[in-house]
């Protein structure tokens, strides 16, 4: 229930509630804007292979509910990219028959309510509304189920007051059910179940959903349990609100074991995302899951409440990949590196290219959003010059805090470097086989004449002693 309406019955620090507002849960209050977490996650990763190979973790993402600053991660990973659902996943190659532990540290913003207004193209609806393991949206009792309820608000209550919480089955680590089976057994429900039955009924409905696997931060395990891996992690669903262009988060595993509280209309600041699963039920896997075997129970997500949020913003780092010696007569083909060294998500950004003498003399190219440790390559071109262009010029590209440029030289193709290398080359083969040849021929003309001596001393009369 929301209770915006008691915030007109105030006075000084005091808030009022009727007792129809308390009903059997009582009430739940939250104050501020925002609320600042710092985590220290560990991923152990093991390659027991004989050779190389390359593989990912999943570093908790910013989104439209909270800020994420990277402050240090060791080892430093190869790359770290976005996913189609906004998941921040860093690149490892693993050395063979070698395990390796990955520890993140960083902070994070968590907002009441989203930042902002999103879109959603007709792709993404489509891949938010597909049939997945453990969401069964063809399964006929689900079909029948959301034809009854249709919005997220009928899909929700249905979820909160038909399923059972199971506490048994978070001590047993029994395996997750999905929707269709939770049906069959409302009673044997954890949160990953709630999460899935809300999502296929959802989608059946052709309400995009999708599941959020994050810490929540809980001082009563009864009343808001945890019961996702063995660290203290939990799993909720969210909804795409097309009234509201966002993404809305909401819990019905809390709004059942608390017996009503309202987790629907608004959540809270103790729900902090580590993964988003809406293109894969099962993938990725959030901090807590990477573990060795030997050592399942450890401990690897610590999350406490921080004071205040302390980034040190983006830093791009741009890089011009082209070639120093070009032929003329030929279009010139070129890439930028650009890198995220700082600590925070970086906007999309405006790259400006220039060139002193070649065509188009400017350029602009606009950069996707990178992550802390991430880097993107963005490809452009020059037109073709003459091909009796013999000149220098210099490449410029500007972007945010970083800029770099190269000299590179144009030629042609008679004048170019590898032209000028593969012509002594070719002189030096034709000189080594002139002397070989003209070796050759005069051994060949000194045992010709050897040989003709020879045979003349053997014509010659020879003297008979008496």
């Amino acid at each position: 229930m929301n209770l915006t309406h008691a915030l007109q019955n105030t006075s000084k620090n005091s808030i009022k509630f009727t007792r129809q507002d308390l009903g059997e849960s009582g009430i739940s209050l939250a104050f501020g804007k925002f609320q600042v977490y710092d985590f220290n996650l560990t991923y152990h990763l093991e390659n027991s292979n004989v050779f190389a190979t390359r593989t990912e973790i999943a570093l908790p993402p910013t989104t439209n509910y909270q800020d994420i600053a990277i402050k240090n991660i060791t080892p430093k990973p190869s790359n770290v990219y976005i996913d189609d659902d906004g998941n921040w996943l860093a690149q490892y190659t693993l050395p063979a028959s070698k395990k390796v532990t990955v520890i993140a540290k960083g902070q994070a913003k968590v907002y009441l309510n989203p930042k902002s207004k999103e879109a959603l193209s007709e792709k993404q609806k489509s891949q938010y509304l597909k049939q997945d393991k453990f969401w069964e949206t063809q399964n006929p009792e689900i079909k029948k189920l959301a034809n009854e309820l249709k919005t997220p608000r009928n899909i929700y209550e249905y979820v909160v007051e038909n399923l059972n919480y199971d506490f048994s089955r978070v001590e047993s680590n029994s395996p997750r059910l999905g929707a269709a089976a939770v049906l069959k057994n409302p009673t044997s429900a954890v949160c990953l179940e709630f999460t899935d039955l809300f999502i296929a009924l959802s989608r059946a409905a052709g309400i995009p959903a999708r599941e959020i696997n994050g810490y929540a931060y809980t001082d009563n395990s009864n009343q808001r349990p945890l019961s996702f891996v063995k660290d203290i992690l939990h799993a909720w669903p969210e909804y795409f609100d097309f009234d509201k262009k966002a993404w809305i988060m909401v819990d019905p595993t809390w709004g059942n074991t608390t017996r009503g509280v309202d987790y629907f209309d608004l959540l809270d600041f103790d729900h902090f995302a580590f993964v988003i699963k809406g293109k894969d039920s099962s993938y990725p896997i959030p901090a807590g899951g990477y573990k060795f075997a030997n050592d399942l129970n450890k401990k690897d997500v610590n999350v406490t409440i921080a004071s205040a949020f302390t980034p040190k913003g983006y830093l791009l780092k741009p890089k011009l990949n082209i070639d120093s010696n070009i032929v003329a007569g030929f279009p010139i083909k070129a890439t930028i590196t650009v890198e995220n060294t700082g600590s925070v998500l970086s906007p999309k950004l405006e790259a400006l290219i220039s060139s002193e003498k070649l065509s188009p003399g400017k350029q602009t190219l606009i950069t996707q959003n990178i992550p802390p440790y991430g880097l993107v390559t963005i490809p452009f071109s020059f037109d073709k010059t003459p091909f009796l262009t013999n000149r220098a010029d210099t490449i410029r590209i500007a972007i945010a805090n970083g800029n770099v440029y190269k000299r590179i030289y144009i030629a042609p193709f008679f004048l170019s470097k590898w032209m000028l290398i593969g012509g002594v080359l070719f002189g030096s083969t034709i000189l080594i086989i002139s002397i070989v040849i003209k070796g050759y021929r005069r051994i060949s003309l000194f045992r010709r004449k050897k040989s003709s001596n020879l045979r003349g001393q053997g014509s010659q009369p020879q003297e008979t002693s008496l």
